[in-house]
């Protein structure tokens, strides 16, 4: 097969005595990028409680119930 003209590129800066920069590539190790983990049902709902709870405050309630903006 034939070689990217990247690799080439680092190949050559390497002859030249440069840094091989696949040296600080990082490795992911046991960490997949691409798997994802749904939430729960019960995180759902806590966190749609939370949501609903924090857009009325206490101060915009009257003593019968309703709020005023």
């Amino acid at each position: 097969m034939a070689k990217t003209k990247a690799k080439k590129m680092r190949e050559k800066q390497v002859r030249e005595g440069k840094m091989d920069v696949t040296i600080r590539r990082g490795s992911w190790g046991e960490l997949n990028p691409c798997s994802r983990q749904t939430k729960s049902k019960k995180e759902v709902l806590k966190r749609m409680d939370k949501k609903h709870r924090k857009n009325h405050s206490l101060t915009s309630y009257d003593e019968n119930g309703s709020f005023t903006f």
